[in-house]
């Protein structure tokens, strides 16, 4: 009897991965069921959005559209004009053409792992270092905080699915999992943690998984190898995976021939388990035999060419390939992306040496290549050995705004809206259910007060499941007409680019016209000036060796035609004219590379004595250099003078600031310093009590 038990414990193993290695049905149809949704919680009767302007996830439709949806789903997307029936009792929505887009869709977050405000209690986002730099069977869901106030804080952004990664300390980190950023979304309104799962309610084993993986300069810190020490580990647990994988799959192949047998059934199953024993199996391998098994989507923190080349190599070796590699600032100078995503960011750059090599343009440049791009978060902003930053920058790093960076940067509109949308969905393997407005899909939807890619557009509503997140749903209409968003709003004009010889013909020209340079096409000045200038029809801003002499009216400015020549004139094409920028708080010349300690002056050490200035003050004037690569990103926006305060281990006196310019041709010795002692810094609150 014991072998039967045995025989049978084995084929239903056997019947599983066979199951899981066939294609699931995704199919999509209006009447399909959500199971997130309940009657109790879920939203009472149907819902019609009306008049929206319709970003569907692949394009910006033309005209305005109706939306129809119920029990979680989205049942129908019909033009206005249609005019289609409306089933009795339905709570409609007008929003007057504001723009609609579906759920956002963030492929990298660590929220749930690392609730607010964050706490050495509740930090479960890295598995180290008792466990080793490879951790496949550690799983993201057995440390989710359903309680954690980031999933309605995130949802407000109207991200409405996310990937929670473990982070990226371990060369193998662990299973991540899609949820929804819904609280309390189960109909007792309790923190579950099943509920937050964007599969809940299906079969576990027709549920996708994840698989996160990192290469680079993070399990490199974190364990003390080298990149040949890592990959050799990873090789041979994956060579131990691969091993596994091929016994069990002989043992199956026989065990199926065993179960056909109609004659004499027990003695062959007796037979066979005497000569071949149970399935071979193994608890800590499981998730890597999975993986050989095709049965995981592979998501690697990666950041530079050669880490994706090696790293491809190995996968390749074992018959793995990646749905997407992550951050990967460095991916634009590649091009041989294939079926891979590139999930990175527009602009979080060179806070470690592997994010030195960012280009602006990046998402661009690998569009322009047939590489699929997302843009996504890194929320909460502490992905392991990436300068851990301590807070919750929900600002500058969520997806939208990046997408936002992306489009001021050249990528279409279309591009960067599917790139926080269609393509992460498509990458995830769940476009079958998000990531589109369409009939069928499930009804995550934004209503926006502008266009989403101007950088302050903010949720007026985000349905999830259909439920209302921000509970504006019935006030809405209201909302609606207090917004100062006009109707139907217009994506911004991304900034201008000038080819290389185009630059090389203008900056020849400036230089041979006795440095007289002339700025027509301006929209508005925002300066102070001698002269009202509240009819800007035709003003212009004259330079002379560097100086401004004139910001009037060209007649103003030039008295008769001679004066005009030997003037290159360059219009901004309803530019604006402002005061160069001052950015301060940051670490502009006195550190390049946060992480790298070689790359600035060093910090302060102990905590300064203030009764001791000449021996403890520190004075960041003496530490300073200029140029390098975030002079240049300060250049592209706007900063011309920057205050940097020397670099601080803790304690109260921080030191004094220096003040310096951005300019590329900028010297310490030549007026690159416009004020030696700017201000006394000091710090308050919990960095500062250590000492």
């Amino acid at each position: 009897m014991w072998q039967l038990n045995l025989f049978n414990e084995g084929m239903n193993k056997c019947y599983e991965a066979r199951s899981r290695s066939q294609s699931h049905n995704k199919a999509t149809s209006e009447s399909r069921v959500n199971h997130r949704w309940n009657p109790v919680s879920g939203h009472k009767g149907d819902i019609v959005i009306q008049n929206a302007t319709l970003f569907d996830g692949e394009l910006t439709r033309n005209g305005t559209f109706n939306i129809h949806f119920s029990s979680g789903v989205i049942r129908s997307v019909s033009p206005t004009h249609l005019d289609h029936p409306i089933p009795e009792g339905t709570h409609i929505i007008n929003v007057h053409g504001r723009f609609i887009t579906p759920g956002l869709v963030d492929m990298h977050s660590h929220h749930l792992l690392l609730p607010f405000p964050q706490l050495p209690a509740t930090d479960d986002v890295n598995e180290r270092p008792l466990l080793g730099p490879i951790t496949p069977f550690v799983r993201a869901i057995d440390g989710f905080k359903p309680h954690d106030p980031t999933i309605k804080i995130i949802a407000s952004g109207g991200v409405t699915s996310s990937l929670v990664l473990p982070g990226s300390a371990n060369i193998v980190g662990g299973e991540a999992y899609m949820v929804k950023n819904l609280p309390l979304s189960g109909a007792a309104g309790e923190p579950v943690v099943e509920e937050l799962l964007l599969e809940y309610g299906l079969p576990e084993n027709n549920r996708q998984r994840y698989l996160k993986m990192a290469c680079g300069e993070n399990p490199k810190r974190v364990y003390g190898n080298t990149r040949l020490g890592l990959t050799w580990l990873l090789r041979k647990q994956l060579e131990e995976a691969r091993d596994l994988h091929e016994r069990q799959s002989a043992w199956c192949r026989v065990a199926f021939d065993v179960e056909e047998t109609s004659f004499a059934k027990t003695h062959h199953v007796k037979t066979f388990i005497r000569n071949h024993r149970k399935r071979p199996d193994s608890f800590e391998l499981e998730t890597l035999v999975a993986l050989i098994r095709g049965e995981l989507n592979v998501n690697v923190h990666c950041y530079e060419p050669e880490d994706f080349e090696r790293m491809l190599s190995v996968l390749h070796e074992f018959g793995v390939h990646p749905q997407a590699f992550h951050h990967a600032l460095e991916a634009w100078q590649l091009t041989y992306f294939r079926n891979i995503t590139i999930a990175t960011f527009a602009e979080n750059a060179l806070f470690k040496a592997e994010a030195y090599g960012a280009n602006l343009r990046g998402p661009k440049i690998l569009d322009d290549h047939g590489v699929k791009v997302a843009l996504k978060s890194v929320l909460p902003n502490v992905s392991i050995g990436e300068v851990e930053r301590g807070n919750h920058d929900f600002d500058s790093n969520n997806s939208r705004y990046q997408a936002a960076v992306s489009h001021s940067f050249g990528l279409s509109e279309d591009k960067s809206l599917q790139a926080v949308t269609s393509i992460p969905a498509q990458s995830v393997q769940q476009d079958h259910r998000i990531g589109y407005v369409r009939p069928g899909y499930d009804a995550d939807l934004v209503i926006w007060d502008d266009h989403p890619l101007q950088v302050g557009a903010t949720p007026l509503e985000v349905f999830i499941d259909g439920r209302a997140v921000l509970g504006n749903s019935d006030a809405l209409e209201l909302l609606i007409h207090n917004s100062s968003s006009v109707e139907s709003p217009d994506a911004p004009a991304p900034r201008p680019s000038i080819l290389e010889h185009e630059k090389e013909e203008i900056c020849s020209k400036a230089h041979n016209s006795r440095s007289k340079i002339l700025f027509s096409g301006i929209k508005k000045a925002l300066v102070d000036t001698p002269t009202s200038l509240e009819d800007t029809s035709d003003i212009v801003l004259l330079l002379e060796d560097g100086k401004a002499v004139c910001l009037n009216k060209r007649s103003n400015c030039f008295s008769t035609n001679q004066d005009e020549q030997n003037i290159t004139e360059l219009s901004l094409n309803e530019g604006y004219i402002t005061p160069g920028l001052v950015a301060f708080g940051n670490n502009l010349g006195i550190q390049d590379i946060p992480s790298e300690e070689s790359t600035g002056d060093g910090s302060s050490g102990k905590s300064a004595d203030p009764l001791d200035e000449q021996k403890s003050i520190h004075f960041a004037k003496y530490g300073i250099h200029l140029h390098g690569r975030a002079f240049t990103r300060a250049r592209i926006g706007g900063v011309t003078k920057a205050i940097t305060a020397p670099r601080s281990n803790g304690g109260i006196i921080q030191g004094v600031s220096v003040g310096i310019r951005t300019s590329e041709t900028a010297m310490i010795l030549d007026n690159g310093i416009w004020k030696d002692d700017v201000a006394l810094h000091l710090t308050v609150g919990q960095s500062a009590k250590g000492e």
